[in-house]
């Protein structure tokens, strides 16, 4: 009886402690590079967060609807600036925490306008799209729970490059703190 009951104390205390390799869940603002961590880019505006509907709304209008019809939970939009070829660019990161995979899955789609090519070659997370526009590039992907947007006002390829650096920064901060090491 004894060794039954020791065992069973081992037992309950062992399922009651946290599993060492799982990881708490990570919020939209510990997704941010820091400045300077992608070399040269230091963020130039105040963090703007919104965690319901209506600060949502009061970020981007009309165009939060999708996002708060797909499941929206919170979001950080931060502005970064740095140099390309000597002239100073401004890049703009959104990061939405969308409750679960299936909603990060649905918000991707459903922003997508269509002018969108894949980006296939080493990109970030589940799907990833490039938007090159006149003045700019527009990232979007999916990874986790999450759906991001980068935005860079500069539509060379040294520009496209530094977008598409700060995606695969962000989508692996996702996958440290989603991940088991």
């Amino acid at each position: 009886m004894r060794k039954f009951l020791c065992a069973s104390l081992i037992l309950v205390a062992f399922l009651a402690c946290p599993k060492k390799n799982e990881l708490p869940p990570k919020d939209v603002i510990d997704l941010l590079p820091a400045d300077n961590e992608i070399s040269g880019w230091a963020k130039s505006s105040a963090l703007q967060i919104a965690e319901n509907a209506t600060q949502l709304f009061s970020l981007i209008d009309g165009e939060g609807q999708p996002y708060v019809d797909d499941g929206f939970v919170k979001c950080a939009f931060q502005k970064y600036s740095g140099d390309i070829s000597g002239a100073p660019v401004e890049l703009e990161l959104r990061i939405f925490d969308m409750k679960d995979t299936t909603s990060a899955r649905k918000v991707y789609n459903d922003v997508a306008t269509g002018t969108e090519v894949p980006w296939t070659d080493q990109a970030p997370g589940v799907e990833a799209r490039i938007d090159a526009g006149l003045f700019s590039y527009r990232i979007d992907f999916w990874d986790d729970k999450f759906f991001t947007r980068v935005t860079i006002n500069d539509n060379t390829d040294p520009g496209l490059n530094i977008a598409k650096l700060f995606c695969l920064n962000v989508s692996q901060a996702i996958r440290d703190t989603t991940s088991s090491p």
